[in-house]
Parts: structure tokens; C-alpha cells; sequence
């Protein structure tokens, strides 16, 4: 299946619009997330080989040509946002990397900072608490993982935390309720995980509906 650069605005309402012909490297394993308030950023990716490339997004939707990657290329990584209009991405594939790179509130991406926690990949993260974010489970060494990391406002990845529920990789994270965030699906995962506003994660909850992999998940509204 061939890699593509297209994307889809979402409305206030949830509506989802057609095809946007793409802006920028066609690529897979790619991770995205807010920043500066109000707008988006996507970063890193694999077109064939692995990138550092990113696109900006301005708050009308409209994706910028690549920015020039800063930092380690990979993909299998996320991102989210800390602070209050901050974000980073983390973590990795190709091979497993633990660094970050923190990004500015003009979507400047900053050099690798030196990794912390179990290097990994397919991952999901997100933010909670209004401020924090956090990475959470993933894939090494052959084996699915349920290790979460904790990201502070000012953007320091905390060390592992021994995960709660089923260890698994390829599924999504996003905040619900202006402060807390919820971890689920993903390979082999019929179950979701809730992160309190404190960033504690709560035993495994079934899921309702089809259970699957290799989604993508974020709030809306």
C-alpha cells in the first residue's frame, strides 16, 4: 500500500471533510499533536527509510510544505502536548530510541534530549492534568509493554512507570474531560485504560465496539 500526504479537516461538530490533497513527504508511522494554543504539527515518519521531517499546521487547518527534521530520524514514535501551548515527541523505532524533542510554541523542534525510560516503539501519548502528558505503553525487544512515562509542564519525561492492564502496541491515546486522557485498543487488546488527573492508570475496561490496532485517537470541541 503506498504511502500518502492527504488529510481531512474535522469541524467543531465532528464532521469529518473529504480529501485534502497532501502537502509535503508522503510517509507511515508518523506522530502528530498540538501546539502554540491553537495550532498542529506532524513529525517524523517513515517514506522508505526514516525521516525527521515535520509539517506545521496553522489554525485554519492548512499544512505547511516539510520542515527541515531536527533531531534523531524514526518512526513509531508520539507526541503530545505539555504545558500550555508546548508539545513533544518521543521515543521511537529504527531502532528503539528513548529520546525527545520538545517543541516550541512557534513549532520550533529542539535537539534530542538525552532519553529516559525503556526505549520503545508504537506507543501512544497524550496530555492530562491541563498541562502534563504522558507516554504509555509500546514495543521492544519482541515483546508488547504496559510502562507508562510521565511528562511534566516544563516537559521532563519521569522514569518508567510499571504499567497497568494488558501490555500492547498500536493503539491510541486522547484526553477526555478537559483533564483526564484514556489509553485503548491497540495489538492484541480488547480493553481501555484511564488516566486520572493525576496521571494514574486504571485497571483494564472492555471496550465497546470493534476491537482493532493501528488506530489514531484525539478530542474534539
Amino acid at each position: 500500500m503506498a504511502n500518502v500526504s492527504m488529510t481531512n479537516l474535522v469541524s467543531n461538530s465532528g464532521v469529518v471533510a473529504t480529501d485534502v490533497t497532501g502537502v509535503g513527504t508522503a510517509r507511515n508511522n508518523i506522530a502528530a499533536c498540538s501546539y502554540g494554543g491553537d495550532k498542529g504539527i506532524f513529525g517524523y515518519g517513515n517514506p522508505g527509510t526514516a525521516t525527521a521531517v515535520t509539517n506545521l499546521v496553522s489554525n485554519a487547518g492548512v499544512v505547511a510544505t516539510d520542515t527541515t527534521g531536527v533531531g534523531s530520524a524514526r518512526y513509531g514514535l508520539a507526541g503530545c502536548e505539555y504545558g500550555t501551548d508546548t508539545a513533544i515527541f518521543a521515543y521511537g523505532d529504527d531502532p528503539a530510541f528513548n529520546l525527545s524533542n520538545l517543541v516550541s510554541n512557534t513549532g520550533v523542534v529542539a535537539t534530542d534530549v538525552t532519553g529516559v525510560g525503556t526505549a520503545r516503539a508504537y506507543l501512544a501519548a497524550c496530555s492530562y492534568g491541563f498541562d502534563k502528558g504522558i507516554f504509555g505503553y509500546g514495543h521492544a525487544s519482541l515483546t508488547n509493554l504496559s510502562m507508562t512515562n510521565l511528562v511534566s509542564n516544563a516537559g521532563v519525561v519521569a522514569t518508567d512507570v510499571t504499567g497497568v492492564g494488558t501490555a500492547k502496541r498500536f493503539l491510541a491515546a486522547c484526553e477526555y474531560g478537559g483533564d483526564k486522557a484514556i489509553f485503548s485498543n491497540g495489538e492484541l487488546s480488547t480493553n481501555s485504560n484511564l488516566v486520572s488527573n493525576a496521571g494514574v492508570v486504571a485497571a483494564d475496561v472492555a471496550i465497546v465496539g470493534t476491537a482493532r490496532e493501528s488506530l489514531a485517537a484525539c478530542s474534539y470541541n
